[in-house]
Formats: structure tokens, C-alpha cells, sequence
């Protein structure tokens, strides 16, 4: 053939397919909540069923309205996200957070809509006012009371719990600042913390945070902590020698795992285990240290799954040893690691998530669910590394395109 024919058909060819990126114009600007959105064409990953291919989702005032096929009645108006094919899953939700002002914008950055903070402080109420006003951009804000702990104390703002006699003190002044869950410590004593548990019980309070180095995991279980941080108490219990934190888990004896995730699986307890700070941590060991450290903790966490036992996936970031934002990325990566399907790992970051929080459809995506969704171009159920570079977030009902900021309320 010719070389000027070849030179014509590649030509011809050319001009059929378009140039790069002609055949699928960008994703429309940024739009505030209250200008109705119409996401067409998408795989929709609902975390309560199968996936949904060729579907349109409608939201409206915050809120998913409708989710159906192509010729689903568009609002009036509506700004409309061609999908092409690309997945619709809820935005993540980080279950172990410290949140401060400057951190407030790395989470929605990075897919994150939700946030549990994990420690109250004084000016917490009014910030997160602020950011449901739109004043400040940054995720939702669910918060634990300041911490409950024993001295010599760790962190600012810590309410001390010296005796038992003070437990009622305590527990009254932070259920009266409006807190609902109530954030326990380390250095509690064994009798103060069950103080602390039987009053918090009595204000209708949930307890969460640190199992105590003086309580035993499986007495902390039956007294009724209602979600277990880092692992803590887990340690000791499977630590020959008895150690805590990242030292416990340098001799931890397997055998040990199949009895304490059958105890909290049935117990109802939900585990946050923050693995990927611990492998930030285990730097702080010798070499030969740091993979017992990180491999026993993957190892329990897979025990905890295999029981059926809940998990929730947080980061602790905050506290400078992992970044806000992209360490919930981390610990994803850690939970496929430890043995969970990709699925099962979104999940500790969706609905799971969601389900404790009791915010009905929070981290699912369902007629009238909260409007916090990501787009990604590639299946995330098939990696949860796509999840880093999703090609924008719904936030609140409004559109941010990855790497913009939102758009004024109007």
C-alpha cells in the first residue's frame, strides 16, 4: 500500500476517534448544594447490595433523591456529571481522628466527608458550627468528650478521674456539654473506670477510647466499652511477657487471637485498629522488631474478621505521626493486608462506619442517604488504591471536582 494512503486512512482514523480527552469532556465546575445534580451512566457501589451498572443518580438538597436508568426524570436546572462508565461509591468516613483547624481541608481532599474525632477540646462545638455553615471547608465532625484519664496526663484538655468517688463528676460535665460518646484512657484505674462505666451507663453516654492498662480486655468487654482503639487491651492479653502498645505485639503468642476475637465478635464490640500509624510507630524498634509488630497486628485483625467481629477503619491522624487524609488511604491498604476482601475494607469506611454512627444511610448510597459520594474512574472493589486519585467528590449534595475548592452556598 501506498505510503501517501497509509498517511490518509491514519489521518481518517484520527478524526473519528477525536484527539486525547476530546471524546470526554472534563467534569463541569464546582457547584454549590443547593443546584440539583444528575450523576448518569455509573456503577453505582451502594455497600448494601450488588454493584448497579447503567444507573443515574439524582441528589437534591443534600440528599440522594432518586437512583435508576438512563431516562430517570431529570430536576429542572440540574448540572449533569456524564459518568462514562465510572464507579459511584460513598465517601469515606474516618473513624479515628484528633481534628484541628489546619487539617480541616485534607479530608474532604482525600474522599473524606466524615471524621470521628477522638478527643474533645474546648472551641470544638463552635468549629464544627462553623464548617456546617459552609464558613470553613472540612468534613463532618461526630466527637467524643475530652478523655477520661488518671495522672500523669498526656494530652491537653484530659479530665481526671483520680477515684472512683470522682466518676460521677466527670461524666455529668461532659454529657452536659452535649457530648454522646465518652472517650476512656489509659491510666484509669480499674475501680475509677468502672465507675466511670457504670455512670456513663446511668447518663445514656456511650463509652469509647483506650482499654486502661489496669483493666483487663475481657473485663472491659463485659462492662460494656463499646468500641476498642488501636487494639488496646488486645496487647497485653496477647503479649507473653505482658507488655503494651507496639511492645506487645513483638511476643505476641497467636494462639491467644481465635478466643479474643470469638469474645468481642460476640460481645457486639467494635474494633478501630489503626494499623497503618502502627507501622509508623514499629520504626521506633529495633529491625528485627518492626515486622512482629506489623505482621501480628494484621494477623489479629484478620482473626477479628474471621470471627465476624465489627471493624472500623481510622487513621489517628492528628497527633503528627500520620498525615490527615491520605493515612485513611494507608489504612485501607493495611486492612486488604490483614486479610479483608477490598470490599470488606470500603465497608469499615462506609456503611460500617455509618452504622455506628447512626446517621441513617450515612456510608451508603440509597434513596435519601446523605449526598457525600466519590466518582472513580476504575473499580475500586477490585483495588482500593483507585480510591487515591477519584475524580471528584459530592459533598453535602454539592460537586468539587478532585483538586478544587467548593463553590460559594448560594
Amino acid at each position: 500500500m501506498p505510503a501517501s494512503r497509509l498517511a490518509l486512512i491514519s489521518a481518517l482514523a484520527l478524526s473519528c476517534a477525536g484527539l486525547p480527552g476530546e471524546s470526554e469532556p472534563p467534569d463541569p465546575a464546582a457547584t454549590p448544594a443547593s443546584i440539583p445534580l444528575v450523576i448518569a451512566n455509573v456503577l453505582v457501589i451502594t455497600m448494601t447490595g450488588p454493584v448497579l451498572p447503567g444507573r443515574t443518580v439524582v441528589i437534591r438538597d443534600g440528599k440522594v433523591e432518586a437512583i435508576g436508568e438512563s431516562g430517570l426524570t431529570r430536576p429542572a436546572g440540574a448540572v449533569v456529571i456524564e459518568g462514562r462508565g465510572r464507579y459511584l461509591l460513598p465517601a469515606l468516613i474516618d473513624m479515628h481522628v484528633h481534628i484541628n483547624t489546619a487539617d480541616l481541608e485534607a479530608y474532604p481532599r482525600n474522599g473524606i466527608a466524615t471524621v470521628r474525632n477522638m478527643w474533645g477540646w474546648p472551641g470544638l462545638i463552635p468549629l464544627i458550627g462553623r464548617v456546617e455553615s459552609g464558613e470553613l471547608w472540612g468534613p463532618r465532625i461526630v466527637s467524643a468528650s475530652q478523655g477520661l484519664d488518671d495522672e500523669p496526663v498526656q494530652w491537653p484538655f484530659t479530665v481526671v478521674v483520680a477515684n472512683p468517688a470522682a466518676a460521677r463528676t466527670a461524666v455529668t460535665a461532659q454529657h452536659d456539654m452535649g457530648w454522646r460518646y465518652l472517650k476512656v484512657y489509659s491510666r484509669l484505674s480499674r475501680e475509677s473506670y468502672a465507675a466511670v462505666m457504670a455512670e456513663a451507663r446511668a447518663a445514656g453516654m456511650i463509652p469509647i477510647g483506650h482499654v486502661p492498662f489496669a483493666v483487663p480486655v475481657e473485663e472491659a468487654i463485659a462492662l460494656g466499652q463499646y468500641s476498642i482503639e488501636h487494639l488496646t487491651g488486645y496487647d497485653r492479653a496477647v503479649s507473653r511477657s505482658g507488655r503494651v502498645g507496639t511492645g506487645g505485639w513483638v511476643d505476641a503468642d497467636p494462639a491467644r487471637y481465635a478466643g479474643l476475637a470469638t469474645l468481642s465478635a460476640s460481645a457486639g464490640v467494635w474494633n478501630c485498629p489503626t494499623l497503618a500509624i502502627y507501622v509508623a510507630l514499629s520504626l521506633q524498634h529495633p529491625a528485627g522488631e518492626r515486622q512482629a509488630i506489623v505482621q501480628q497486628r494484621r494477623q489479629f485483625v484478620r482473626e477479628l474478621r474471621a470471627a465476624g467481629a465489627l471493624l472500623l477503619a481510622g487513621s489517628d491522624a492528628g497527633i503528627d505521626v500520620v498525615a490527615p487524609g491520605t493515612s485513611l488511604h494507608d489504612e485501607l491498604d493495611e486492612l486488604v493486608a490483614s486479610g479483608l476482601t477490598p470490599f470488606e475494607a470500603l465497608r469499615a469506611a462506609t456503611s460500617e462506619a455509618g452504622r455506628f454512627l447512626e446517621v441513617a444511610g450515612l456510608g451508603t448510597i440509597a434513596v435519601g442517604a446523605p449526598a457525600d459520594l466519590l466518582l472513580v474512574d476504575g473499580n475500586p472493589l477490585t483495588d482500593v488504591r483507585r480510591l487515591r486519585t477519584f475524580d471528584g467528590l459530592v459533598h453535602r449534595g454539592a460537586w468539587i471536582p478532585r483538586g478544587a475548592a467548593p463553590a460559594p452556598r448560594r
